[in-house]
């Protein structure tokens, strides 16, 4: 059984992602979780925007927009005091230093996982709500499945 502890004040998230696929994928993973999407940004400078004056709770951030990083977006959620963590195709992401101990969920990544970076960064609440479709045999559909 898929459950995800949600706490109301971490409802908001912030997407950073540039492959449309992949950010539409995690939009509707989230929302199925009871979240709502603050916003989704593929650039650099939109997502340096958001993550300044965003109003979200929470961010997940790919370590790489195109050919550029996201160092600077990770820098103004951390000076902001906001939980996010990393997504990236690279097996061996190449952290900068200062955020060394975020989660880094290695795309592509099943739900399960998607789940244990929420709850490990966001600090999830004591209120389990299962996710739809999350039945005796989801773990067995979602190991089929290509996940995001």
């Amino acid at each position: 059984m898929v459950t995800v502890k949600h706490a109301a004040p971490r409802s908001r998230i912030l997407i950073v992602e540039d492959e449309a696929f992949i950010a539409l994928a995690l939009e509707s993973a989230l929302k199925d979780l009871g979240f709502d999407i603050a916003a989704t940004a593929g650039r650099l400078s939109s997502a340096l925007e958001a993550a300044k004056h965003g109003e979200f709770e929470g961010a997940i951030v790919d370590l790489y927009l195109g050919p550029e990083r996201a160092d600077a977006v990770a820098d103004a959620l951390a000076a902001r005091g906001c939980p996010f963590f990393f997504m990236t195709g690279y097996v061996a992401p190449d952290l900068p230093p200062r955020h060394a101990k975020r989660v880094v969920l290695l795309k592509p990544f099943r739900l399960e996982e998607l789940l244990a970076a929420l709850r490990s960064e966001f600090g999830l609440g004591d209120h389990a709500r299962r996710a739809p479709g999350a039945g005796p045999h989801a773990h067995q559909e979602q190991r089929a499945s290509p996940g995001i």
